[in-house]
């Protein structure tokens, strides 16, 4: 479990990252033992995936039993923190990068609380009806475009690698994204 100094010192640099600040990646512990640490984002961001699973589907709430719902959205949000880091612990090897991998891990990780901060307030707005018909999709889309370049940022600051290939790597983790929330979809409407 990561002292609350490391969880400061994740989110600010999360923060300066968000703010094309290099800088940012100087307060991360890039041990491996800071990486695993850097999981504890997870529990943050937690709250914020509930409310956002609520936002987005609260017609499948009567539909699949309560308990199916929980095993299926728990699991699913493991498999979401854990499948493109096991991922990339064989690309970062293949790109010769592995010795940057634990850096890139706790960048990442620590990104996602800042990343749900500004999704779920657009996604609630969006959801709640009060914008003209297109803009509430058109903003969710604005900000997902903000959001892939943030994680472009931090995939080519921490890893080091030339523009395309770190655009690569952010197209993987997305298709990757889109296809546990397509299964996950479809186990609830099982």
């Amino acid at each position: 479990m990561p002292t609350l100094h490391e969880i400061c010192q994740g989110l600010i640099g999360s923060y300066r990252l968000a703010r094309l600040d290099r800088s940012g990646m100087s307060l991360f512990d890039t041990s491996a033992a800071g990486a695993l640490r850097s999981f504890f984002a997870a529990l943050l961001v937690l709250p914020s995936y509930i409310l956002l699973f609520l936002l987005r589907q609260p017609e499948q709430l009567t539909t699949p039993p309560l308990d199916w719902i929980v095993v299926v959205e728990t699991l699913a949000y493991v498999v979401s923190w854990t499948a493109y880091p096991v991922l990339m612990i064989w690309l970062t090897r293949f790109l010769d990068r592995g010795q940057r991998f634990t850096g890139f891990l706790a960048a990442y990780n620590w990104s996602a609380p800042i990343q749900m901060m500004v999704y779920l307030p657009v996604m609630a707005i969006a959801q709640a009806g009060i914008l003209p018909d297109g803009l509430g999709e058109s903003l969710t889309l604005a900000v997902t475009l903000g959001l892939l370049a943030y994680q472009w940022f931090i995939t080519q600051v921490a890893l080091d690698l030339p523009p395309s290939t770190s655009s690569a790597l952010v197209l993987l983790d997305f298709i990757l994204s889109m296809f546990i929330s397509g299964y996950t979809e479809a186990l609830l409407a099982l």
